[in-house]
């Protein structure tokens, strides 16, 4: 369960809370600011019969799927005389969200840039005091980014997708995309810098592999027969074996019936 903290409005985790002078009171771990929640100890008996005071272990109570989120509660202090002054409380109320996985999906950094730490050409790790990626051999001073940048329509299509990751059909259909573009081999790419960030993404990973799949399926078609012209250029050579061979013979031929008759 997360809640949002009152000082530097972040959602963060409940990991730690207790209760103090009636007030549930939960710390950031990022800006150390206390949220309170619930109601103080004079407010119970002050409030009407009619209602139910808020108490803390409802406060969090909701799943651990859920995002605590600060909202004010009026409604138990609706009998509080007007002459007192009445401390702000305020209620953790559950509220369902998307956001981890919608940050998840947006890893930061540029999607086209390799992660510190990696080669900017093939990804792999980079080895201390290396002047050049022992993988691919770059020598990282002579590397140009501008070379290894996709074309327009893939990099449209890859900011696409980022908004509907976690959903495979939109990869399917930018891998058929690239495959008949020929761009199989940059797709792949993204997905490696995809995993160099986040190396724990199963939709990277198999993306990665499905490119490896094409890849190596889409070669044994391209190698099945001779093009064409290869065929053509084949068919005319023999054909001309043919004719000198069968005019040698003739040749012969006629040799031979002149020697009979002479």
């Amino acid at each position: 369960m997360k809640y949002l903290c009152e000082g530097c409005e972040r959602l963060g985790p409940v990991e730690s809370f207790h209760v103090e002078a009636g007030q549930l009171s939960v710390t950031c771990r990022v800006c150390g600011a206390r949220t309170l929640a619930g109601p103080s100890q004079a407010a119970p008996s002050r409030a009407s019969p009619g209602h139910d005071a808020p108490r803390p272990d409802d406060a969090v109570r909701g799943g651990s799927e859920g995002v605590a989120v600060a909202v004010p509660v009026e409604a138990s202090f609706a009998s509080v005389p007007s002459g007192s002054t009445r401390p702000s409380v305020t209620a953790l109320r559950v509220v369902r969200s998307d956001a981890s996985s919608a940050r998840s999906a947006l890893p930061e950094g540029d999607p086209f840039q390799a992660p510190p730490g990696h080669c900017p050409k093939c990804v792999a790790p980079i080895r201390e005091d290396a002047g050049a990626c022992a993988q691919c051999g770059l020598v990282y001073a002579n590397f140009l980014p501008e070379e290894h940048q996709p074309s327009e329509v893939l990099a449209t299509e890859w900011h696409a997708l980022m908004r509907e990751w976690n959903d495979w059909d939109p990869h399917d259909r930018l891998l058929t995309m690239a495959m008949g573009r020929g761009e199989l081999a940059m797709v792949g790419r993204l997905y490696r810098l995809r995993l160099a960030r986040t190396p724990d993404d199963t939709m990277a990973l198999r993306g990665r592999d499905e490119v490896m799949r094409r890849v190596t399926s889409a070669v044994p078609f391209a190698s099945d027969g001779p093009s064409p012209e290869f065929a053509r250029k084949v068919k005319n050579v023999v054909m001309g074996a043919v004719l000198v061979v069968a005019l040698v013979l003739v040749l012969m031929l006629f040799q031979m019936v002149r020697g009979s008759f002479s």
